[in-house]
């Protein structure tokens, strides 16, 4: 049986949907966290099984900060301080206040969720 593009469409995305309760069932501490552009990114143990998934904060911000090709600058226009201090500075205080809590300070920073509550599960 052949399948028209958009059944094969409908059946990869049903599968994807299964993978993350998987995953939200494995790791309920997994979060998603809304990107500019539309996109969304995983955060949790095992989410780096997804595309654009990362098992770490640091892991996360790392590759944000690669996305933008170093100029941490922009990521700091990402993150919202585009508009408290033109130097950043801000930036750097709110991290070094943070410490190790990196995951916090992302939630903080961006629109973000727990995975559970993003499936409705």
């Amino acid at each position: 049986m052949l399948y028209s593009q958009e059944q094969i469409n409908e059946i990869n995305r049903q599968n994807e949907i299964k993978e993350l309760e998987t995953l939200a069932e494995n790791d309920p501490d997994t979060i998603v966290v809304y990107l500019p552009d539309n996109y969304e990114a995983l955060i949790g143990k095992s989410a780096d099984d997804f595309a654009n998934g990362f098992k770490s904060a640091v892991d996360f911000l790392a590759s944000r900060l690669n996305y933008y090709n170093g100029d941490l600058n922009r990521l700091a226009d990402e993150l919202g301080y585009d508009d408290v201090s033109p130097d950043h500075f801000d930036l750097i205080l709110d991290l070094s206040n943070y410490g190790d809590d990196l995951l916090n300070f992302i939630k903080d920073s961006y629109d973000s969720e727990l995975l559970t509550d993003y499936l409705g599960i």
